[in-house]
C-alpha cells in the first residue's frame, strides 16, 4: 500500500479548504517541484486513421484553439500533463499531448500514456452486466440478495440490480473512506457482501445517489453469475473484441504496460502532490466495478464507438441494440457526489442525466423524451470521454491531475469552438440587486495568490468564476446573509462588504471555519490590504527556516513570498502570516482567524522553535538545523 502521512491539524484544514474539498482531491504528501511547461506535441495516430479536419467537415483553426486552451491550462499549472483526442467520422482530426507524465522525474507525457480512469470503469461494468442480461443469465429486476447473501437482510433484501445500475439503491458513496480501507477485503464478493450488510442509507428507489459501493456490487454479481473475475470477464467480452490492448487492471509490475502508466497527482495549481508512480505497487488490491481500470484515450474511443454502432465492434455484436437502449435510457438527473445538488455542465441547452452506469447529456426542454445528445463518463483523476452519436464525434481528454477541474472547464470551449462556433456571444444583463457585487476581485490566499475571481451572471444567476477551478453558481442569501455555493450549500459561501459608494469592495469567502478576504481589483482597500501584509525582510530574516510539527511528523517552512511572511504546511498549501497589532510578538494565520504563531529564542537570541496557538491549545514545533553547505570540490590533487 502507498504510504500516507497521518492526519494532522494542517491536513485537516487543507482537506476542508476550497483547494481540495470542492474538487474532491485526496490529501497526500509529496515534495513540490518546479513547473515544467512544455508545448503541446502532435501525436501519430493508431486505431482510427488520421485525416485533415477539413476533410471531415471540421475547422482546423477551431481544433487548434481547443488545443491552445489545454496548453493554457498547462501554462497556468492547472494540470501536470495530459492528452487530447478528437475523432470525427472515425478519423482522428486532433491528437496532442501536453506536459509531463511524471514531473519530478522529468518524464514527458507521450502518446498512449496509460491512465487510471477511475469512474470511467463504471460503463465497462454496466456493459458486462448487460451482456449477461442479453444472454438471459441476469435480469434488471432480480433482487441482489439472489446473488449475494450479504443483501439478504430486512433493509437490503428488496434492492434490485436495476436500482444498483441506476444509482437508486440508497447505498452510500463508498464504504471505504480511507486508503487503508482498500485492503480490508480479500475479494470483490466479500466487499459487496459488506455493502449489503451495511444496508442502504436511503429508501431504495427514492432518489439518485451516486454510489461506488453499488457499482462494485454490480461487478460482484457479474462474478457470481459468470464464474469469472470481473477483469477476466472484461478482457474476454470487451477488451479483446474491441482491440483495447492497453486497457487492463494492473496486478503486477511485470506487466509490460505497467511502466507506461502516468504518475497520479492531487492538489491544485502550484501545489501538485505526486501520490503514486509506476515504481509503486499496484494502487488497487483487486478489480472493482466502480474503478480500477487503466486505459488510454485511443483505447477508450473504441469502447465509445461500440455504443454509437449499436453495440457492434466490426462484425461482432458485443452488445445487443436492446442492451444499448437499456443503458442509454435516462433514469435520473445526475447530482454531485455525496450531494443532492445537480451536477453542473457548460454544454448549452443540455443537462446531465444518468442512465444505467452511463452519463448522458439530454436536451433541457425534453430530457426524458429525447435521445441523448452526448454519452460517456468521467473519472475523478481528471479524465473524460464524450461521444455525440448524431455527429459521429468523440472528444477524449485525459489527465492525472486530481483536483484540477479542467475536465469541467473544457466543456465550455468544446461547446463554443466545436459545437456552436457561429453562435453570437451575448452579455448577460445584470439585475439591479446584483450590480453592487459584479466585478473582479483579487485573491491572495493559499494556492490562489494573485488570482482574479470574477463575480458574474451565468444562466440568469449570480456566480463566482474561479479560473483555476470552475464557475460556481451562488444561491440566494441564507439567514446568515451568505450566498452559498450551489454545489456545496452546506460548506462554502460568500458575503460582500459594501463601501460608501454602494459598491462591494470586499468579497469574503467562508469555508470550514475559515474566512478569506478578497478585495475588489483596483480598489483602495486592495492596496491597503497588500501593504498591510508586507514585512521588512531584514526584520523577519531570523524567523525563516524549517520547523518540525511532531503532531503531523512533518516539516513546515517559514519563508518570504513577495515580502509576505508565509508558511508552507503539509501537503503543500501556503498560509500567510500577519503581525498582530495588539501583540506584535504574535503572527495571525491570515486564512484561519483562530490560529496564531509565536517564535521562541534561546539565550543567544537565535530562534529555536515556533508555537501554534489555537483554541487555548499550543503545539511547540522545534526549528530544524539549517542544512550545511556542500563542501567545495578540491581539485588540487588532480592531474
Amino acid at each position: 500500500m502507498n504510504k500516507i502521512r497521518k492526519t494532522s491539524f494542517w491536513s485537516s484544514i487543507v482537506s476542508g479548504c476550497l483547494a481540495s474539498t470542492l474538487v474532491g482531491a485526496a490529501v497526500f504528501t509529496c515534495s513540490e517541484s518546479a513547473i515544467a511547461q512544455q508545448p503541446a506535441t502532435q501525436v501519430k495516430t493508431d486505431g482510427f486513421p488520421a485525416a485533415s479536419p477539413e476533410s471531415q467537415g471540421m475547422s482546423a483553426e477551431a481544433l487548434d484553439n481547443l488545443a491552445h486552451v489545454v496548453q493554457g491550462y498547462l501554462d497556468k499549472d492547472m494540470l501536470v500533463g495530459g492528452e487530447l483526442l478528437v475523432i470525427k467520422n472515425r478519423h482522428v482530426v486532433l491528437h496532442k499531448v501536453f506536459g509531463d507524465r511524471d514531473r519530478e522525474d522529468s518524464v514527458p507525457w507521450v502518446e498512449n500514456t496509460i491512465c487510471n480512469i477511475r469512474s470511467m470503469t463504471k460503463p465497462l461494468t454496466g456493459a458486462a452486466a448487460q451482456i449477461l442480461i442479453d444472454r438471459g443469465e441476469l435480469s434488471l429486476d432480480d433482487p441482489v440478495s439472489k446473488y449475494l447473501q450479504g443483501f439478504d437482510t430486512d433493509e437490503a433484501r428488496e434492492i434490485t440490480v436495476r436500482q444498483l445500475m441506476e444509482h437508486r439503491a440508497g447505498l452510500p458513496l463508498s464504504i471505504m473512506m480511507r486508503q487503508s480501507d482498500m485492503s480490508t477485503y480479500d475479494s470483490l464478493i466479500e466487499q459487496a457482501n459488506a455493502v449489503g450488510a451495511g444496508g442502504p442509507e436511503f429508501e431504495p428507489d427514492s432518489k439518485f445517489w451516486y454510489s461506488d459501493a453499488g457499482s462494485d456490487t454490480v461487478a460482484a454479481i457479474v462474478e457470481v453469475v459468470s464464474g469469472m473475475k470481473i477483469d477476466d470477464f472484461w478482457q474476454q467480452e470487451l477488451f479483446g473484441p474491441l482491440g483495447m490492448n492497453d486497457t487492463f487492471v494492473p496486478k503486477s509490475k511485470d506487466d509490460p504496460r505497467y511502466s507506461r502508466i502516468a504518475s497520479l497527482y492531487a492538489g491544485a495549481p502550484h501545489m501538485w502532490n505526486r501520490f503514486w508512480t509506476a515504481n509503486d505497487d499496484p494502487f488497487y488490491p483487486f478489480a472493482w466495478g466502480s474503478q480500477t481500470v487503466y486505459s488510454t484515450p485511443m483505447d477508450y474511443a473504441r469502447f465509445l464507438a461500440m455504443w454509437m454502432d449499436e453495440g457492434k465492434a466490426g462484425d461482432r455484436q458485443v452488445l445487443s441494440p436492446a442492451a444499448v437502449g437499456r443503458t442509454l435510457k435516462p433514469s435520473s438527473p445526475m447530482s454531485m457526489l455525496g450531494s443532492d445538488e445537480r451536477y453542473p455542465t457548460d454544454f448549452s441547452g443540455l443537462e446531465l442525466w444518468y442512465g444505467r452506469m452511463a452519463m448522458m447529456y439530454m436536451p433541457t426542454d425534453d430530457p426524458t423524451g429525447s435521445k441523448p445528445v452526448i454519452i460517456g463518463h468521467g473519472g475523478s483523476d481528471g479524465t473524460t470521454a464524450l461521444a455525440w452519436p448524431a455527429e459521429d464525434l468523440m472528444v477524449l481528454y485525459f489527465t492525472q491531475s486530481r483536483g484540477g477541474m479542467t475536465v469541467l472547464r473544457i466543456e465550455e470551449h468544446i461547446d463554443s469552438l466545436i459545437l456552436h462556433p457561429d453562435r453570437v456571444k451575448t452579455v448577460a444583463e445584470v439585475p439591479d440587486e446584483f450590480k453592487p457585487f459584479v466585478g473582479t476581485y483579487i485573491a491572495n490566499f493559499g494556492p490562489f495568490r494573485n488570482e482574479e475571481f470574477t463575480v458574474q451572471m451565468k444562466n440568469g444567476k449570480l456566480a463566482l468564476d474561479i479560473p483555476s477551478q470552475m464557475v460556481f453558481e451562488l444561491l440566494p442569501p441564507n439567514d446568515e446573509g451568505k450566498m452559498m455555493f450551489a454545489v456545496a450549500p452546506q460548506q462554502v459561501g460568500v458575503t460582500f462588504e459594501i463601501d460608501d459608494t454602494g459598491t462591494a469592495n470586499l468579497l469574503k469567502l467562508h469555508q470550514s471555519g475559515m474566512v478569506f478576504d478578497i478585495p475588489r481589483k483596483g480598489s483602495k482597500l486592495a492596496e491597503e490590504m497588500a501593504k498591510l501584509q508586507k514585512v521588512d525582510p531584514k526584520e523577519v530574516a531570523p524567523l525563516l527556516g524549517t520547523y518540525h510539527d511532531p503532531e503531523a511528523d512533518a516539516d513546515l517552512e517559514v519563508f518570504l513570498e513577495d515580502n509576505v511572511l508565509s508558511l508552507k504546511a503539509p501537503p503543500g498549501i501556503v498560509f500567510h502570516l500577519v503581525k498582530m497589532e495588539d501583540d506584535p510578538s504574535r503572527w495571525q494565520v491570515k486564512e484561519l482567524s483562530v490560529a496564531t504563531l509565536t517564535f521562541e529564542t534561546d539565550d543567544s537570541g537565535a530562534v529555536v522553535s515556533m508555537t501554534r496557538h489555537i483554541n487555548g491549545e499550543t503545539l511547540v514545533m522545534p526549528r530544524k538545523a539549517d542544512e550545511p553547505d556542500e563542501p567545495a570540490d578540491d581539485d588540487d590533487d588532480e592531474g
